[in-house]
């Protein structure tokens, strides 16, 4: 059952003085996909891309900077309703803490949902996944989530890549998994594919608690953040069907 239209699409970059809005075309480009694909599931006509064009965005976003100290560093969060009215919130980023926990979901989340494939504020999926998170972990823990067929998909806020071996060249590399498993096509992530810092491959609950135990690297990537590292832990109580 689809939720009421109570809902927005969200696209959430960063902007930095050296480098403006991170990615912001393919924010874009994304927000548009998403409203196609909920268009065409509700039977009223609903978040129509009219306001969504790249300059105009960018204007948007340029008339609140101009209001804000443009040599620090701003959470940009692109808002489109079920009306077609866009928004853009602009609020300071502070800075980065310490790598996070990434800690692997107790159990195996269905994702073959539009709100798996399409980022938007109905986030019900990944609040369940995060609530699951025992209460003694610290706050700022995230959960990696895997599919009912046991294959590694995200994290709550962001994409994933674990350091394995690459069967065609033999060294290490960066895996993360297709959009086939069930995941958000993140544009950091999309972006790390396309420059080569990456690779795409499907990875099991198993190769994750290998790659752990190795004590090989697990990083995440957002827009905001980049690609940046992660603790990542197993819990023994994980039921994988």
């Amino acid at each position: 059952m689809l939720p009421d239209l109570s809902f927005s699409i969200l696209e959430t970059t960063v902007y930095t003085p050296n480098k403006g809005v991170f990615l912001l075309d393919q924010h874009i480009m994304r927000m548009r996909e998403s409203a196609r694909q909920l268009s065409e599931l509700y039977t009223v006509p609903c978040f129509s891309c009219t306001d969504v064009e790249s300059d105009h965005v960018r204007d948007l976003i340029t008339a609140q900077i101009d209001h804000c100290d443009s040599h620090h560093t701003y959470r940009v969060r692109m808002l489109l309703s079920h009306t077609g009215q866009l928004s853009v919130q602009v609020t300071p980023e502070p800075p980065t803490s310490n790598e996070p926990v990434l800690v692997l979901d107790c159990q195996p989340t269905r994702t073959d949902s539009v709100f798996v494939r399409c980022k938007t504020t109905h986030r019900l999926v990944y609040a369940d996944a995060v609530h699951r998170i025992p209460e003694h972990y610290a706050q700022g823990t995230q959960v990696l989530l895997y599919n009912e067929q046991g294959m590694i998909t995200e994290g709550n806020i962001a994409n994933v890549a674990v350091s394995m071996p690459d069967t065609q060249t033999g060294q290490m590399a960066l895996f993360t998994p297709p959009v086939s498993a069930g995941l958000l096509p993140g544009t950091m992530r999309q972006h790390l594919l396309d420059t080569g810092q990456i690779k795409e491959a499907p990875i099991s609950v198993d190769q994750f608690k290998l790659a752990v135990h190795n004590r090989w690297p697990v990083m995440c990537m957002n827009s905001v953040r980049g690609l940046y590292a992660v603790s990542p832990v197993v819990r023994e109580d994980i039921a994988i069907n």
